[in-house]
């Protein structure tokens, strides 16, 4: 279930990326994240409120809520690099370039942050399928935006070291929401807590940049296209990220750039022969490497403060087995940071 989660999320968000390329300025897109980002905050918030008074919760030792907390704020730091990154970088460069950076740093940041931590190392081949699927994202873009990036201006470059900077936030996001998920948080209480940060930076500097911006979409587009591809894709992902390893669920979130191609060509984007073959060989390795990733690890020492469960493997069976496991036990009561 958590994999197909994943790929519900990824579609989603792909056809909002695909349609929103182009269509928003860098002042549209801070105001998209205000409100998809407070959206998504004040449904979640409402959302576990209601739980709350509709159920008992077992309470949470003072260590527990204190751990959670500083997990909390590390997702709101995370949160805003990473989709700030992605909405301000779709404003300078096409969402399928910007989608393929993210998507193809994300597992090269994940082997980088567990080969320094020391943790789950990955070894040669880790190594080798996370550059080489980082080349065949950056192959995809040059296919998707074909001819040289100087021709088309300082601003594709800031938008491309955006969206590297945003790949190592998924990446973040993806190692401390197994983290959470391992402490067994509810994803509903992660939704309503990990987006602060994004909100109100985009909403300060949106105040500081001044005026209206300009944007092809009226205000009830705009809002669908938050829901559509913010607020719901992202609370199917919070479920599954929580129940997969971090290097599975980035493995399978490269993806994204295909889809999203798909997508801006539905939208009225050009088709190019080179690109679609570039998109079908990275859905492949992507399918591939997942796979490969699955394959059963032993020895991996537990997250600080998780509950150890030893002898299972570390893909999409860790995914489905995880999730009995998540399922079967109560989530601790965890107040908001």
């Amino acid at each position: 279930m958590p994999i197909a989660l994943i790929f519900v999320s990824v579609f989603l968000q792909a056809s909002a990326e695909g349609f929103l390329s182009g269509r928003l300025d860098v002042t549209a897109s801070l105001r998209f994240s205000v409100l998809a980002f407070l959206t998504t905050t004040v449904v979640f918030t409402a959302v576990t409120w209601l739980r709350r008074r509709s159920r008992t919760q077992p309470q949470a030792t003072a260590a527990q809520r204190g751990q959670v907390r500083r997990l909390l704020w590390q997702m709101n730091a995370a949160s805003a690099v990473t989709f700030l990154g992605l909405y301000l970088a779709i404003a300078w460069v096409p969402a399928a370039l910007a989608a393929s950076l993210v998507a193809g740093v994300g597992p090269l940041a994940v082997v980088v942050m567990d080969t320094v931590s020391g943790k789950h190392a990955s070894g040669r081949s880790g190594w080798a399928r996370a550059v080489l699927l980082l080349g065949v994202s950056l192959a995809t873009a040059a296919c998707i935006q074909p001819g040289p990036l100087r021709s088309a201006g300082s601003l594709v470059y800031v938008g491309g070291a955006l969206a590297v900077l945003a790949g190592f936030g998924a990446a973040s996001l993806a190692v401390v929401s197994r983290r959470l998920g391992d402490l067994g948080v509810d994803p509903t209480r992660v939704m309503a807590n990990r987006f602060h940060l994004t909100y109100a930076l985009a909403g300060a500097v949106l105040v500081l940049r001044g005026g209206g911006g300009s944007s092809e979409l009226s205000l009830g587009v705009t809002a669908l296209a938050a829901l559509v591809g913010v607020v719901v894709p992202l609370y199917v992902l919070q479920i599954s990220i929580q129940r997969c390893p971090p290097i599975v669920t980035m493995v399978l979130l490269t993806a994204l750039p295909g889809l999203t191609y798909v997508a801006q060509v539905a939208f009225g984007d050009a088709f190019r022969l080179p690109a679609a073959l570039m998109v079908v060989l990275l859905v492949a390795l992507t399918v591939g490497f997942a796979l490969l990733e699955g394959r059963p690890r032993r020895g991996a020492r537990p997250e600080p403060g998780a509950r150890p469960d030893p002898g299972i493997p570390s893909g999409p069976t860790a995914c489905a087995e995880h999730t009995v496991r998540a399922e079967a036990r109560p989530h601790a009561e965890v107040r908001s940071p």
